[in-house]
């Protein structure tokens, strides 16, 4: 029998999860190894040319999530003829835009100098960009067949397929920087993996799904087209406000504070990096089943589910960031020294800003199944200016380095994001008041904090050095603390009754 919805959503979340543990552990056996083979003068390269890069990315466009999103409805009725035509469609528009980003990333060669602080000229920087340029831009010849299997709610293989990409990646790496202590040869396995990765998924979409071949010189008619790049235009703006808001940090960082202290930051964005990755898998595990839900189903079922997939958003996301903000400085401590560590304040603002970022993950999700660009268009403009202008003024004239620049970040999450997407989705989607968004978000806002105060004041109570033990304890109260206090304050709620009865019926069948 095929799977169902649900099931496929649990089996693409379950891969998501062991891909992304695998993905962690491996790389941050990789950092310790790095940080100990290379130093510091190589540690904030990699979070400053992926900025770059993510900025780059503008010229995308949007395009995929516009096609993917046209995608939902003919996979929904099995349309394969359809389905192949906006197939051929992303192929043709990806091949340009790839050729296109290289040739423009390379251009930018020569303003790299510009943007890099407090490290010695390096002969080999312009070979080291060009190796992360082209581990970004190879994934465009091939990303397209992706999709097939994001509509087809078969992100499982694509993580499976991952593991073992990154397993192998990261093992050929730890031997090249314990052996050889060569960046060069450590990016050029980045490439070589990532590419792997890419023609493994290609083949097996070409071999399990065989009407691609069948149809295709099929092509998209000029309305949906038009339809598209409408679209296009619209989450073009959102782009560029997501790019600003989460890229520029890094450069504004780099230019106004050090490169050498971006490295320091960057130790802190791997976690942050880790817990978005695995949060971002799972939602894309499911974006399938949402686009299916949302194309078949009225408000009243949608608005349903979106509320028990919220809750368990929250229960995750809270979890993840309470338990960050009260481990990562002990953490840093123990595993790299005392002389790595930022302030207090500027932790409690990165844990601040990604709590907000992974609460709108189920907003991101349903929005983008809905087709909602156009309507985002103004806030997402907004967004961006905002991000830029007070980041750009609390670093500068105010002189509060790093913790200006996130300061940023978070009133422009504040201003914009925090009440118009709820707004898009509970008034004009669901038919449901405003205040009904704001009354669960205060809600689960308070259920977060009381946890993470008992706990710092338990910590502080007792433990007076630092050491693998305490922190090990404190590991234990995050874990056993957070979560008995969410089943106390939501165990009576038919969101936790509902996702305890998804567990029960899984582990019967199992």
């Amino acid at each position: 029998m095929e799977p169902n919805r649900m099931q496929k959503s649990i089996r693409n979340t379950v891969a998501a999860i062991v891909e992304q543990i695998v993905f962690n552990v491996l790389s941050f056996i990789c950092r310790s190894i790095f940080i100990q083979t290379l130093g510091k003068t190589y540690l904030g390269f990699s979070s400053l040319f992926s900025d770059i890069l993510t900025l780059l990315s503008l010229t995308e466009l949007g395009m995929g999530n516009a096609i993917i999103y046209s995608m939902y409805k003919p996979a929904a009725d099995k349309d394969y003829s359809r389905l192949t035509a906006l197939l051929n469609l992303y192929k043709k528009v990806y091949t340009v835009l790839g050729i296109a980003l290289s040739l423009i990333g390379l251009a930018l060669i020569p303003f790299l100098k510009y943007i890099i602080s407090d490290i010695p000229e390096l002969p080999e920087l312009p070979l080291i960009y060009v190796l992360y340029l082209f581990n970004s831009t190879g994934s465009y010849f091939f990303i397209y067949k992706k999709s097939i299997l994001i509509v087809d709610q078969r992100n499982d293989v694509v993580s499976v397929v991952s593991i073992i990409a990154n397993s192998l990646k990261s093992i050929l790496q730890i031997v090249i920087l314990l052996c050889y202590k060569d960046f060069i040869l450590y990016l050029i396995i980045q490439l070589m993996a990532t590419i792997g990765n890419n023609i493994a998924i290609s083949l097996y979409v070409d071999r399990c799904y065989r009407y691609l071949r069948t149809y295709k010189n099929q092509r998209i008619d000029d309305r949906t087209k038009r339809t598209i790049f409408t679209n296009v235009k619209a989450m073009f703006v959102s782009k560029l406000s997501s790019a600003v808001v989460t890229s520029t940090d890094n450069l504004l960082i780099s230019k106004f504070v050090s490169t050498v202290l971006l490295g320091y930051y960057s130790n802190y964005t791997l976690f942050v990096t880790m817990i978005r990755t695995v949060v971002s898998k799972i939602f894309e595990a499911i974006t399938g089943s949402v686009g299916n839900l949302v194309a078949t189903e009225k408000p009243e079922k949608v608005y349903e589910v979106f509320k028990k997939i919220w809750f368990v958003n929250f229960w995750i996301v809270s979890f993840c960031c309470a338990s960050l903000f009260i481990l990562v400085n002990p953490f840093i401590q123990l595993w790299i020294g005392e002389s790595y560590l930022l302030n207090i304040l500027i932790v409690f603002i990165i844990c601040l800003n990604l709590y907000m970022r992974l609460m709108r993950n189920t907003f991101i999700t349903f929005t983008d199944t809905y087709g909602m660009f156009v309507e985002l268009r103004i806030k997402s403009f907004c967004e961006a200016i905002i991000n830029l202008v007070v980041s750009l003024i609390l670093v500068g004239p105010c002189k509060l380095g790093i913790f200006g620049i996130l300061l940023g970040t978070l009133i422009s999450n504040i201003s914009t994001n925090f009440w118009y997407e709820p707004y898009l989705l509970f008034v004009k989607k669901f038919h449901v008041s405003w205040f009904c968004y704001l009354g669960l978000y205060g809600k689960y806002l308070i259920a977060m904090i009381i946890p993470t105060g008992i706990i710092l004041v338990i910590s502080d109570l007792i433990f007076n050095t630092i050491d693998w033990l305490s922190f090990g304890i404190q590991i234990l109260l995050c874990c056993i603390v957070i979560n008995m206090l969410y089943l106390l304050f939501f165990y009576r709620t038919a969101e936790f009754q509902y996702m305890i009865g998804l567990i029960k019926r899984k582990m019967g069948k199992n």
